[in-house]
């Protein structure tokens, strides 16, 4: 056991000091940390432990538990709970969601985001926050300033399950079109914001055929006062592209060359790898946009085909 940093220390001294810790703060306490700063064994701190949770009332209480293999404490109180919601490792989650988003969310909306972050922090007792140390490089940015107030009406309008009338300018087309539409579900990809959703007929709350938006091509959007019942977008499946068409399963053969960047990768939750003997490998996904596993499958180039069962021998190309 450590030598005692002072003699005349107490059991008594180390009940309250070992209390301070824990309620200055909600962060995790670890169990050797406490023993090196109280100059004592980790036993003598779990018996402090327990002495301070048999004296707390039913308004708070010691949470224990493993982080690797350490041993770590930290006091909870329901009016924690109900005031924030959350301990400081979700802040820090927060701030990691923050900088992944902040690449499609216009510069004010961002700086206002820090800026609650920061007073919430505060009010944590977290001194600092980690900020800007996830970034994005891409090519061609959409600004999505003047998208705010549609993306506020089409996630109400998911919320409440609303059938709405989307005006919406299809690709090379010059003239918008309206639409009756059940939005479903909204999703990032290749620096674009997209709805997820279904079609509708005229005069029906039935769904006619999937359909996805470029949120920023979407010029209105109006609640028709009506409400579907159906599940409008398969947020909880991921299969191959957007939601263009009914899912189609594929089979594709890539190169050694390229077996390690798409093995590292999920493309489809229901994908199977097969590893095949020259090095490379045969990838078999589920797709609901045939257009853009066409366009991903020739951007490898001589380095992937679709697979019909021939041999294919990388070396001559």
């Amino acid at each position: 056991m450590p030598k005692t940093k002072n003699k005349d220390t107490t059991p008594r001294d180390k009940l309250l000091s070992v209390y301070q810790r824990l309620t200055m703060d909600g962060r995790r306490h670890f169990q050797s940390d406490l023993a090196r700063e109280e100059s004592c064994s980790a036993q003598t701190i779990a018996r402090v432990i327990s002495i301070i949770e048999g004296h707390l009332g039913k308004d708070a209480f010691i949470e224990s538990g493993l982080e690797g293999r350490k041993r770590y404490y930290r006091l909870r109180t329901k009016g924690m709970d109900r005031t924030f919601g959350f301990p400081f490792e979700e802040l820090h989650y927060l701030s990691v969601c923050r900088d992944i988003a902040s690449h499609l969310l216009p510069e004010s909306v961002v700086e206002r985001i820090d800026k609650s972050l920061t007073s919430l922090a505060l009010q944590l007792g977290e001194q600092s926050l980690p900020n800007g140390h996830i970034g994005f490089r891409n090519k061609g940015v959409v600004d999505f300033t003047p998208h705010l107030e549609t993306i506020a009406l089409l996630r109400q309008a998911i919320d409440k399950k609303q059938i709405c009338t989307v005006t919406y300018r299809a690709n090379g087309r010059i003239n918008s079109k309206p639409y009756r539409y059940a939005p479903g579900h909204i999703l990032s990809m290749s620096g674009a914001l997209y709805v997820q959703g279904y079609r509708l007929a005229d005069g029906s709350v039935l769904p006619e055929r999937p359909t996805t938006f470029l949120i920023h091509r979407i010029s209105s959007v109006q609640p028709t006062g009506e409400f579907y019942r159906f599940n409008a977008a398969d947020a909880e499946s991921r299969k191959f592209g957007l939601n263009w068409h009914e899912p189609k399963r594929v089979k594709i053969r890539f190169a050694p060359q390229a077996a390690d960047y798409v093995r590292d990768r999920v493309w489809s939750d229901d994908q199977v790898i097969e590893e095949l003997g020259d090095g490379g490998l045969a990838l078999e996904v589920t797709t609901t946009s045939e257009k853009e596993l066409n366009a991903w499958v020739m951007s490898f180039g001589k380095l992937a085909f679709f697979h019909k069962g021939e041999l294919y021998d990388w070396q001559k190309y």
